[in-house]
């Protein structure tokens, strides 16, 4: 201890008195003063995550930072990765068609954006013997575009709204593809509280769209779990076992003396993409 009588603890800045916690190269704490940044739960005793100077629990280090399968949903630790912008559980990442798994060296194909074997490819080549342009029932010689289950002409795969080719990814709705601007500004769901466009998953209040992460309990500041009961009033919303802390809020700017508690059987939460039929990919092929 005699070499930390000058060192400060890093959570409250007071000097050094009794157990302390040394966390990386530089950092000392009290036992006490060892918390989540985000939920205040105590870290002496439970892992931990670091993220820029900052210390996290387990739970909101992924609800902030993680990052989702796109087949299961569940946040990925461990063997995980990326591939075409999408993320995998490594036990998640099998042939969309089959079932089968990739072993190390396989060649792994895409078909709008799904894995697929070669296996699988080869008899979906066979089967499908598609000529004719969806866009304008006329022949396809040359490069062709395959989307939506579909052939098309490179041209003639258009956004429905602006009519500009598409290249990479699309939106449907309806039958019909868009560009993703055209989509979010025709059919998007905006934020309540950033005024921005929400992407993946949506969480919906009495009938309002939220990003997950903007919507938060007034009190305790964390964070809305699918389906839990939650209270409303002018705008701001409290878990249902915060509502004993509330006094102290009735002066804030969110309350009107006239507003009325409303009880909000549950949050909703919902995939953008499920609105349309969908985000996808195409594949340029030559006939």
């Amino acid at each position: 201890m005699a070499d930390l009588a000058n060192t400060l603890c890093a959570g409250c800045s007071e000097k050094l008195v009794g157990e302390v916690i040394r966390v990386g190269d530089s950092d000392h704490f009290h036992v006490d003063c060892f918390k989540c940044t985000q939920c205040s739960e105590a870290l002496a005793s439970t892992g931990f995550f670091a993220r820029q100077d900052k210390y996290y629990c387990s739970k909101d280090y992924h609800e902030l930072f993680g990052t989702r399968c796109v087949v299961c949903s569940n946040f990925i630790e461990g063997e995980g990765f990326t591939v075409q912008k999408r993320s995998y559980h490594t036990r998640c990442f099998k042939c969309s068609q089959c079932g089968g798994g990739f072993n190390s060296g396989s060649r792994v194909l895409f078909d709008e954006g799904r894995p697929i074997c070669e296996t699988c490819r080869s008899k979906t080549q066979a089967s499908a013997r598609l000529s004719t342009c969806k866009g304008c029932n006329k022949d396809i010689t040359g490069r062709s575009v395959v989307a939506m289950d579909s052939d098309w002409h490179v041209d003639c795969f258009a956004c429905y709204y602006c009519k500009a080719p598409l290249a990479g990814e699309y939106m449907v709705k309806d039958g019909h593809p868009y560009c993703e601007a055209d989509y979010l500004n025709l059919f998007g769901q905006k934020c309540k509280i950033c005024d921005q466009f929400i992407v993946g998953r949506v969480l919906q209040a009495g009938g309002v769209s939220y990003h997950n992460s903007c919507l938060r309990c007034q009190v305790c500041s964390n964070s809305f779990a699918e389906g839990q009961e939650i209270f409303t009033q002018d705008g701001i919303f409290w878990h249902t076992e915060c509502e004993p802390y509330l006094e102290g809020f009735g002066d804030s700017e969110y309350f009107d003396d006239g507003g009325e508690e409303e009880d909000t059987p549950g949050l909703v939460t919902d995939d953008v993409a499920d609105v349309a039929d969908g985000i996808s990919d195409l594949r340029v092929e030559e006939n």
